[in-house]
């Protein structure tokens, strides 16, 4: 008799996880899903590739007078191969580091907000970003490679390097247009009628987007998206991965 009453107590006993978030995920057998158990850790990928696209910027851009500037093809005289190379180092990394998060978006999209466009679009920004970033990326490698000091110095013509060197003037910032559809995306998240983030996260985006956004308006300055989107990346990842929004996909 006290087995049987014993083994009814068992099979109608469930486990209530403290962290309300996490209990919420439970299957109908007490156990908390694996996929909702963390936090969004993999939202410091995003904050990694920001940080990585932004140095590699900053390196890869040449300090030149107007007066240097306004050589033509004989800029490249003035051009020095190593910040190239480190640029191009870094943004390989970024853009591993931006595709990473971009998968993490999406799995955070599918889970919270599934019939959300908005939600989709975060993501699909984010890999816009690093795939734009590629190809600007590798003309930073090629420059190291073609310019004096390189492997294959001399291999290709000064009229073809100042040709890199003129795609790269906002070359490597272009492909941040993707990550302020993202910064729009959250924005919508943030303010719309499910609130699906925090409404901080919808000002830090507006707040960032609207000045790449006028003087693209204003004065068709195409790169000033590159300097504005990664702060904004590094705040909302940050956030992601240190709050409650970010728990849904680990």
């Amino acid at each position: 008799m006290h087995e049987g009453q014993h083994a009814m107590t068992a099979t109608t006993t469930t486990t209530v996880h403290p962290d309300p978030a996490i209990a919420a995920a439970s299957d109908v057998e007490g156990e908390p899903t694996r996929r909702t158990a963390g936090r969004g850790r993999w939202a410091l990928a995003g904050a990694a590739g920001a940080i990585a696209a932004f140095a590699s910027i900053g390196v890869s851009m040449p300090t030149l007078t107007e007066e240097q500037a306004s050589q033509g093809v004989d800029v490249i005289d003035e051009l020095d191969r190593s910040g190239y190379h480190l640029g191009f180092v870094l943004g390989l990394v970024g853009i591993a580091c931006l595709l990473v998060a971009a998968q993490g978006w999406r799995r955070w999209a599918e889970e919270r907000a599934p019939d959300s466009t908005a939600a989709r679009l975060v993501g699909q920004g984010l890999a816009t970003t690093a795939t734009v970033n590629i190809a600007f990326v590798c003309l930073m490698g090629s420059m190291a490679l073609y310019l004096p000091g390189g492997p294959d110095e001399g291999w290709l013509s000064r009229e073809a390097i100042f040709t890199n060197f003129t795609l790269l003037d906002f070359g490597a910032l272009l492909g941040w247009w993707g990550a302020a559809l993202s910064a729009g995306s959250v924005a919508v998240l943030a303010f719309g009628r499910r609130k699906v983030l925090p409404r901080w996260m919808g000002v830090v985006s507006v707040v960032l987007l609207v000045p790449p956004l006028a003087m693209a308006a204003a004065m068709g300055l195409p790169g000033f998206v590159g300097f504005a989107m990664p702060i904004w990346l590094v705040a909302i990842s940050l956030g992601m991965a240190f709050g409650t929004a970010g728990r849904a996909a680990a």
